[in-house]
């Protein structure tokens, strides 16, 4: 997550996914994955349905608070955690992940390390942790102690959180592959001895660029968080989510 992303259409519907499972009464953790912003390209870019008071009908509170923050240039997510978008007792972990300034990998993976066990401990009397890096799971190319390290989450980190008895969301940025085989990847961890009894499924948010979010559930958070998808799936929402089973 970076800053400059608050308030454009991924971020809408993100915080309607998460506003829907706040009803559950679980309480929530949330792990920006926080990052410095960059500047290269035009993502966070997308607030021109901000414009359009027919997005409203989705959440007009949800929509009028973005708009609000838009409009009077406060796109960072300490915005989001003092607006009433969540419930008052969710629980922010909002340390920014960047290791660029220590140039010894050992060292960087203690930083990485050290972070992770802050946020773990931030979010110890959360129900569900919802995880938010730049492109979600860590990939095979990609270790997560260099430069882009930060935008991906470790599958190792994934696991902490379930061994500590958390139901997981995190967020993953489609892969440019057959929709198949890409969430063919997460139905190979259903089977990994650590993330026994879980149950994994994702919703997908269609409006502009795909962003898909996954679920790792408790068998204990399973009826009372899968209620609430079904019920979001009812509502107006059905134009933009779509159900990911795997």
């Amino acid at each position: 997550m970076q800053n400059r992303y608050v308030g454009d259409i991924g971020d809408f519907g993100k915080y309607a996914l998460l506003r829907s499972l706040a009803r559950t009464r679980l309480t929530l953790g949330v792990n920006w994955y926080l990052t410095p912003d960059e500047k290269h390209n035009f993502d966070g870019k997308h607030i021109s349905y901000l414009q359009k008071n027919s997005y409203s009908v989705y959440d007009d509170e949800l929509y009028y608070i973005l708009k609000n923050i838009v409009d009077n240039n406060k796109r960072n997510v300490l915005s989001v955690q003092q607006s009433t978008i969540l419930p008052g007792n969710t629980v922010f972990f909002d340390r920014i992940l960047d290791l660029t300034g220590e140039p010894n990998y050992l060292k960087r993976g203690m930083l990485r390390q050290s972070w992770h066990n802050s946020a773990l401990n931030t979010v110890k009397d959360c129900d569900i942790v919802f995880l938010d890096p730049d492109n979600g799971l860590q990939v095979k190319s990609v270790s997560l102690t260099v430069k882009k390290g930060n935008k991906y989450i470790g599958l190792n980190e994934i696991k902490d959180y379930y061994r500590l008895g958390k139901s997981i969301i995190f967020y993953n940025h489609r892969e440019r592959k057959l929709e198949e085989v890409y969430l063919n990847k997460f139905k190979k961890l259903k089977l990994d001895p650590a993330f026994k009894g879980a149950e994994w499924f994702g919703l997908k948010f269609s409006r502009g660029t795909i962003r898909d979010y996954i679920f790792v559930l408790q068998p204990k958070h399973l009826s009372l968080v899968k209620t609430q998808c079904k019920a979001l799936l009812n509502t107006a929402w059905k134009e933009n989510f779509s159900l990911l089973c795997f």
